[in-house]
């Protein structure tokens, strides 16, 4: 890469599960720590699973799933049990990882997005996750902004809402606070990955009732999707778009060049082929 030209590229996986996607991202962090490839963005969406990240503290089954539970299994009921009717019953998986923050769902609708990138080229600082989180906010923000919400201020790095010390992506409507977004972000080295999600379309959140988001009580938080709050519906073209256009502005990419998931394999050879497109 020359210092003139600062490339990225965009793999569209479709839709896939988080542990193959998990298990890719640990490749391409190997190959980008070793120079094998360029800057690469993921963009997927996961079939329904219930995801525990790092912060034990906010891994947290909502009361109205462990009243279920608590109904089949009786009081005394596991950690196991929870996860086993959630297959059963729902046709949900669960996974818990390594990636920052706490409880949340994945599912098709919610649009997610995997930066695996040398973070100092992009915060022009040494290992300095608090400046690399900034500026994946920001590319939030812009994303929404593109796409037409309103209510959200990019003037700042402190232009988004903050509740309890916990930062993500809030927009204020009728008095309510509305969460339209998540990050998980993991520092290897040089290299940063995982990355963040926007809730697009509506089927996207109808069940994050399975958990406490990040440790949110059903009270203090509504998890709101795009097309909720535009009145309208979004779909994957317009989505990536906006995203795409924030992450070169935020990045300071010159270009972001597609790359077709055969070409991927080519490179990893550990890739399955998506089994359904992004809609």
């Amino acid at each position: 890469m020359s210092l003139e030209k600062k490339v990225a590229n965009w793999i569209d996986l479709g839709v896939m599960s988080y542990q193959e996607t998990y298990s890719l991202q640990e490749e391409l962090v190997k190959m980008r720590k070793e120079d094998a490839v360029d800057d690469i963005i993921l963009a997927v969406q996961h079939p329904l699973e219930v995801s525990f990240g790092s912060d034990k503290a906010n891994n947290i089954f909502s009361d109205l799933l462990l009243g279920q539970v608590r109904k089949s299994h009786g009081d005394g009921f596991t950690h196991d049990d929870v996860v086993e009717y959630l297959m059963h019953r729902y046709g949900a998986g669960f996974s818990q990882v390594l990636r920052g923050g706490g409880a949340t769902v994945l599912a098709p609708g919610q649009f997610v997005y995997y930066p695996i990138v040398l973070h100092s080229e992009i915060t022009g600082k040494v290992l300095d996750l608090a400046s690399y989180k900034t500026k994946i906010y920001q590319v939030m923000f812009d994303s929404l902004k593109n796409l037409g919400v309103a209510g959200l201020n990019i003037g700042s790095d402190n232009s988004y809402a903050s509740r309890r010390e916990r930062k993500d992506i809030w927009v204020q409507r009728d008095g309510k606070s509305l969460k339209m977004g998540s990050k998980g972000i993991r520092i290897s080295g040089k290299v940063a990955h995982h990355g963040f999600v926007l809730y697009a379309q509506e089927r996207g959140v109808e069940n994050f009732w399975m958990v406490n988001p990040c440790g949110y009580k059903p009270d203090e938080v509504i998890v709101c999707s795009v097309e909720y709050f535009l009145g309208r519906s979004v779909g994957a073209i317009e989505v990536d778009s906006a995203v795409r256009s924030a992450i070169k502005n935020k990045f300071g990419y010159t270009e972001i060049n597609n790359m077709s998931v055969e070409e991927l394999k080519k490179k990893t050879g550990i890739i399955q082929e998506a089994k359904i497109g992004r809609t």
